[in-house]
């Protein structure tokens, strides 16, 4: 017993000090952190709070957080995103509005030099799930004459992707022009393969973002790319929600636009813009459609860290002035206090409120901080819906009669404010009907959580979703 003891007294001689000197170093740096968080999130005082939270009660990962990813990545990424986006927008100019729209009068001048295009378009399909898109897709794919510009957050190396490669090669080899996007953190792990893959058959890939730390990775979480479009012989477009991964194809609930000549025209500069990027080459840009205008009025906005707010914008402008109804189907919630009040007021005013969320989503984390929300919505007549069944992917926003929007961003910060996303928005009342369609489906199979589900919730469960909502600012 006494060498029992007298080791142990030898291991926290050896070890105690050195580790709670380091303890008190971590302290002490988190303690000066303090002023550059302040200075980063002026005007957030929510988002400050939440990484001064961060910072004392978990001093090691908040220090290394803040300063790999918080400040000085964020600042020099977005700085060099924006010398970009100014260098190809000079040197290839935006693509020509096809005639006004409704959406005209919704946004400053600035905003369509480079992050919002207005366009009619009556070439236009909604693809709701697995089943409908990806044959669709393959069939554009298989039929491409010139070139195929495929952009996507995450290519996984499965069934469906394979599948999508081999008709990448066979195209390729046909002499259609491949190039492929994608995102460093959503697609790792089969960089490498890829890259190796399409430049086997003449493809061309871009990384975006590529990090410089390995796995880690960690410099990159702020500036993914989650932009999800297809360009094939800039006559045909995809957008929406779906990368390429089996369970896109097989499982999840998502949901895609194709659309016609001038979509394509327009998510055709959004790509040529990543791929300038990515790797500094500016591509050929093709002229507009001979098509005249005609059919829906259309916008689509980009957004991201070198961009204003756009996307915020546009949901926010849309949640303020619904007059009958916002129905909402998003994977993720996190909503910040604008958004949360645009949809408390709607519901007070008498517009029908809805917002489908999964049940069993794929992040718990974020599912737990999303619920941290339900008590004011559901307090203020705002209807939350959870869906049973597969994992909800769908970013889908349904407003009045006519006017829908889908594509990559989810309602919370890190999309709004940080990632790259686009979205299509449209006013066109056969879209609106089969988004309600599709919709109403899901909600005829969820559960609704109410006041008196609310009620009967655990302390345990209060606790997680309270502890979760402290890093809402941050997820």
């Amino acid at each position: 017993m006494k060498l029992l003891e007298g080791l142990d007294t030898l291991r926290s001689e050896i070890f105690g000090a050195p580790l709670a000197a380091l303890s008190a170093l971590f302290v002490l740096l988190a303690l000066f952190t303090i002023p550059s968080v302040l200075l980063e999130r002026r005007g957030r005082p929510t988002a400050a709070l939440a990484w001064v939270f961060s910072l004392f009660a978990f001093p090691f990962f908040g220090v290394l957080a803040w300063w790999t990813f918080g400040r000085i990545r964020l600042e020099r990424k977005r700085r060099k995103t924006q010398k970009r986006r100014r260098q190809f927008t000079a040197q290839r100019g935006s693509p020509s509005p096809s005639g006004a729209t409704c959406f005209d009068q919704m946004f400053p001048e600035r905003a369509f030099t480079d992050s919002i295009f207005t366009l009619y378009e009556q070439d236009l399909t909604l693809l709701a799930d697995g089943h409908q898109f990806f044959p669709a897709l393959r069939r554009e794919l298989q039929a491409a004459k010139s070139t195929i510009h495929l952009l996507t957050y995450i290519f996984t190396l499965d069934d469906t992707g394979e599948s999508i490669l081999e008709i990448l090669k066979e195209r390729a080899q046909r002499g259609v022009k491949v190039r492929v996007i994608v995102d460093t953190i959503g697609s790792q792990g089969a960089v490498r393969k890829l890259r190796k893959r399409i430049e086997s058959f003449g493809g061309e890939l871009a990384v975006f973002i590529p990090s410089r730390l390995g796995p880690l990775k960690v410099a990159n979480v702020n500036f993914v790319n989650h932009r999800k479009i297809i360009i094939v012989d800039g006559r045909k477009a995809f957008i929406g929600g779906m990368n390429i991964a089996n369970e896109y194809e097989q499982e999840w609930r998502d949901l895609m636009v194709r659309g016609g000549p001038w979509v394509a025209h327009t998510l055709e500069h959004i790509f040529l813009e990543d791929w300038y990027f990515a790797t500094s080459h500016a591509l050929p840009t093709p002229p507009p459609p001979a098509d005249p205008p005609k059919g829906s009025e259309v916008a689509v906005i980009a957004s991201g860290p070198d961009t204003e707010p756009w996307l915020f914008d546009s949901f926010f402008l849309l949640l303020t002035q619904a007059k009958k109804r916002i129905w909402i189907v998003t994977p993720y919630f996190i909503p910040n206090s604008a958004i949360l009040e645009a949809l408390r007021t709607a519901a007070g005013r008498g517009v029908d409120v809805r917002i489908i969320l999964p049940r069993d989503s794929d992040v718990r984390l974020v599912a737990w901080a999303a619920r941290s929300y339900y008590r004011a919505l559901v307090q203020a007549q705002v209807k939350i819906l959870e869906a049973r069944g597969p994992m909800i992917h769908a970013k889908a926003l349904l407003i009045d009669d006519d006017l829908v929007s889908i594509g990559s961003a989810n309602i919370d910060s890190r999309s709004l404010n940080y990632a790259f996303e686009v979205n299509f928005f449209a006013r066109s009342r056969a879209l609106a009907v089969e988004l309600e369609a599709y919709l109403s489906a899901l909600a005829a199979d969820s559960v609704e959580i109410d006041a008196q589900v609310l009620a009967q919730k655990s302390v345990a469960t209060k606790l997680a979703e309270s502890a979760a909502h402290l890093f809402s600012p941050v997820l």
